[in-house]
């Protein structure tokens, strides 16, 4: 072959620089670069939802899950949401911008419910909710309703509808869903815990209750 016929070699690869050639390895290296690429993306996706999801607290400002106060809890009873177990402590917003900690209500009978507007058997049982509050309130009974992660305005339009006249707060991050395990192995909504004076769980409903499963939860907790 004559040198004005030679073909040039690349410098790098030492592979002939025809078109072909070149065109080939631009293939090979679309084949390979691109799905790592893609690969490392997802992969740096999940780690900054997992590092989001683990600080949920510092990320709403300080609301979620937090510890509960050792002077309410003297003798290091376990907490958790079994039945018999302290509750966990919360601080949580509420619509209109103030802010509620379930502890601060030790020495009421408390029923937590978690619920969001979009979910039906929540809109079926939220009446009843609410005539049971306002039948027992005066004995010292009340109602936490957790929505889980809508906007303040959405909240505040579903708690007049339903004239739902006690607390009302919002899990932003959904850290406290998890942290009190709602829905149980459905891991749904409705979910609900009855919490007597001392703050121990009594009993937990997962799914949407009867005025019957209501009247006599909330007989155990004021007993």
């Amino acid at each position: 072959m004559s040198p004005q016929n030679e073909i040039p070699l690349d410098e790098d690869s030492g592979v002939e620089e025809r078109p072909q050639n070149r065109r080939e390895w631009s293939g090979a290296l679309r084949s390979i670069v691109l799905p790592l690429l893609l690969v490392a993306t997802i992969v740096g996706v999940l780690l900054y939802v997992e590092r989001t999801r683990g600080s949920g607290s510092q990320d709403a400002g300080g609301y979620g899950t937090v510890a509960l106060p050792t002077a309410l809890n003297p003798d290091g009873k376990d907490v958790s949401t079994e039945v018999g177990d302290l509750a966990p402590d919360f601080l949580l917003q509420t619509p209109d911008g103030g802010e509620l900690r379930l502890s601060d209500l030790r020495g009421t009978a408390v029923l937590v419910n978690f619920w969001a507007s979009w979910c039906v058997p929540c809109r079926e049982e939220m009446p009843r909710i609410v005539r049971a509050h306002d039948s027992n309130a005066d004995d010292g009974f009340t109602v936490v309703a957790v929505d889980l992660q809508e906007n303040d305005g959405i909240v505040q339009d579903f708690a007049d509808d339903f004239g739902m006249d006690f607390p009302i707060v919002i899990d932003r991050t959904g850290e406290v869903g998890e942290t009190w395990r709602i829905g149980g192995p459905i891991e749904g909504i409705p979910s609900s815990y009855f919490i007597d004076g001392d703050g121990i769980v009594q009993a937990r409903v997962f799914g949407p209750m009867s005025e019957e499963t209501l009247a006599q939860n909330i007989d155990l907790i004021m007993e």
